[in-house]
């Protein structure tokens, strides 16, 4: 059995590299169950309307487990009861467990001589998630070491919820964010043209001159394919198509959307989760959107260098450039990249003069 001390250790260092709830709960209760003295053991969620659910369990006696675990879905109970009256703010023995109750008489023999269990509120400052309950078999009662461990443990699992639920809520901001920034470029860009190809053909049907007509039905040919190449590059940010073939090939034919002629050099061999290229295509994208867009350059190089601890991703211009940071500070688009960076532990720097072009490095930690 492992100390208290190192037991904490582990299970926050497992929860701390955790990112899918489900697994997250599992694991630290599994953590928990198979160092201790502890048998079985599990966690109901609670929403706001006060039902709970039965999100993990483990080791349970086969009277639980009975009839896809009825008996711990099914009705209330009093910890359930206290938790929802908001009186369970620590980790109380429950003397008469109503679950137990109903699950032995059912099952005579089959509680594997459960009786009693412990409850612990999932806290996270101000915030409540559901239930952590133990048991162990001829155990009316936790001592306050025990009672002091599962405290420690909610917390922990407590606050990871809550870190996943703060990174859950970040995505979708930038989602939003990224579908807004998306509307506007359509908009601004998109609209504008179809609203010439419109006041052109309009136009047209008045003139005589067969030259002038000529030169009208070229116009709307010309501008009904930037707007066609336009749409196509803003349907790229939605979805990385191309990205399979790695992020290489996915960037040069996004450039040959834009009408950006693109060198790019790789330095050395590396290996990234695929989240992590999906992240590094959409900021080179925004990078060459911003080239397109404000640089006023159609020219622009992007250095991949590998290095031992981190990888750096170089991307510069020779276009207009600018003297005062807060340009760089005000923009939609770079505070984009920057959060998307910032998820990974990178960092993003910008180097720009006006008349000379900038420069954007982005610097991500990767293993080895």
């Amino acid at each position: 059995m492992k100390s208290k001390l190192q037991l904490l250790k582990d299970i926050a260092e497992f929860l701390n590299e955790e990112t899918d709830r489900n697994t997250m709960i599992d694991g630290a209760l599994r953590e928990l169950i198979d160092h201790t003295d502890f048998e079985t053991g599990w966690v109901f969620f609670i929403n706001q309307q006060g039902t709970h659910e039965l999100i993990s369990h483990y080791r349970l006696p086969p009277s639980l487990e009975k009839e896809n675990n009825k008996h711990l879905c099914d009705g209330n109970c009093w910890c359930v009861t206290k938790y929802n009256n908001n009186e369970l703010e620590q980790a109380t023995n429950i003397f008469v467990c109503s679950r137990l109750e109903k699950a032995k008489k059912a099952f005579p023999g089959e509680n594997n001589g459960i009786t009693h269990h412990a409850t612990v509120p999932l806290i996270s400052g101000e915030e409540s998630f559901g239930l952590l309950n133990i048991a162990s078999p001829g155990r009316e009662q936790y001592d306050k070491d025990e009672l002091d461990l599962l405290e420690s443990v909610a917390f922990q699992i407590g606050s990871t919820l809550k870190r996943l639920e703060l990174t859950a809520r970040e995505q979708e901001n930038m989602i939003i964010r990224e579908r807004q920034r998306l509307a506007r470029d359509l908009h601004d860009s998109v609209n504008q043209m179809l609203f010439s190809i419109g006041i052109t053909s309009h136009a047209a049907k008045g003139l005589n001159d067969e030259e002038k007509v000529s030169d009208a039905f070229n116009s709307i040919e010309n501008t009904s394919k930037h707007a066609m190449n336009e749409m196509k590059a803003l349907i790229w940010q939605l979805k990385p198509i191309g990205l399979e073939n790695g992020i290489i090939n996915a960037i040069q034919n996004y450039a040959e959307l834009l009408g950006i002629d693109l060198d790019i050099d790789v330095a050395g061999f590396y290996n990234v989760e695929d989240e992590v290229e999906i992240s590094l295509y959409r900021v080179l994208q925004e990078g060459l959107n911003n080239i397109r867009k404000h640089a006023g350059s159609s020219r622009a190089d992007i250095a991949i260098i590998s290095e031992s601890d981190h990888l750096k991703v170089r991307i510069s211009d020779k276009g207009a450039g600018f003297e005062d940071d807060k340009d760089s500070q005000n923009s939609y688009g770079l505070d984009n990249m920057r959060e998307r960076v910032r998820k990974f532990g990178g960092s993003l720097d910008i180097e720009s003069r006006k008349g000379f072009g900038t420069t954007i490095t982005v610097t991500i930690p990767i293993g080895e």
